[in-house]
């Protein structure tokens, strides 16, 4: 089966891909795109080779709105795109609506570049909660139940045995028992 598709492969001089679907057995063949209209439905195809473009020479799509975005940053937070969209048909003169591989290139550089934006400011500013502090990890409540049961035994231990001698003892093991009951309340 294999071979005979590599051969009809070969036969075919605008097919571009061979894809196999084992499920059922069907060999499906994709026509390759030869135009440079076809080529120009990526993302990051050069918007600025179609005649109708007003943009900057070799620039994508992805360029484009990088460029809007940093010369008006508020358009990045703002909901709605209806103004880049007419930013975009007032630099394109040629086009009544905007196609549907430009309206994908800005929803997606418009993510990158909220996600970049997020992820500079943590890492530029560090939580002073998170730095004093470890991450708490989750107990059982039955393990926290007898940690608090021993630390109760050790305590009553301490003050039976030497309850002047061992002040100090006995006040870390208050603090811990402490520790464990508030982490029982949460």
């Amino acid at each position: 089966m294999i071979a005979l598709c590599f051969v009809s492969y070969r036969m075919l001089s605008n097919v571009r891909t061979v894809s196999f679907n084992n499920l059922r057995g069907n060999v499906v063949a994709k026509k390759a795109k030869d135009t440079l209209e076809e080529t120009q439905e990526t993302n990051g195809a050069p918007a600025a080779e179609s005649p109708n473009d007003g943009g900057a020479e070799g620039e994508t799509i992805a360029g484009y709105f990088r460029r809007i975005f940093a010369e008006k940053p508020r358009l990045l937070r703002q909901r709605s795109n209806k103004e880049v969209f007419a930013r975009w048909l007032k630099d394109h003169p040629g086009h009544d609506k905007v196609p549907a591989n430009v309206k994908t290139g800005l929803q997606n550089i418009k993510s990158v570049l909220k996600k970049k934006g997020k992820a500079q400011t943590q890492s530029s500013e560090p939580k002073p909660a998170q730095a004093s502090q470890p991450a708490l990890r989750r107990t059982s409540v039955r393990g926290l139940d007898a940690l608090e049961f021993q630390i109760d035994e050790c305590l009553t231990l301490a003050k039976t045995l030497d309850r002047d001698g061992l002040q100090a003892v006995i006040g870390l093991l208050r603090q811990a028992r402490n520790q464990v009951v508030l982490r029982l309340g949460e």
